[in-house]
């Protein structure tokens, strides 16, 4: 399997993950001249709702590192760049509160979950 579709694979997984989470996904692959941005949720749960934009990253194994670790500076900046714009242009009634998300997900050679890490306010580092 190609790293397009393992990519796919580890997003569909972090969806359901957020989902049993509370989250509710309102926009998937969220594309711009400035980049991307994976999922795009609502988190209700919360004492008070906000609007959280997730990147994903997948990896089979810790060759090229953890997955967390492939977002770099220039990526957050790109998804912030990203955010901003779809906050903007967005008709939606959304939460005025917002932050930046990043699950890493781990999956065995045969694509079987192993496990999901959240790291909540990427910007702020983690």
């Amino acid at each position: 399997m190609n790293n397009i579709k393992i990519g796919k694979l580890g997003e569909s997984y972090a969806e359901k993950f957020l989902q049993t989470q509370g989250y509710e996904i309102i926009n998937k692959n969220f594309y711009t001249r400035f980049g991307e941005i994976d999922l795009i949720a609502i988190n209700r749960a919360s004492h008070s709702s906000q609007l959280i934009f997730i990147e994903v990253k997948t990896r089979t194994s810790d060759v090229f590192g953890l997955p967390q670790e492939s977002i770099t500076y220039k990526k957050r900046t790109k998804m912030l760049k990203t955010a901003l714009h779809f906050i903007n242009s967005s008709t939606q009634n959304l939460p005025r509160i917002w932050r930046m998300d990043a699950l890493a997900v781990k999956l065995t050679k045969n694509l079987k979950l192993i496990e999901i890490k959240h790291f909540k306010n990427i910007l702020d580092g983690y």
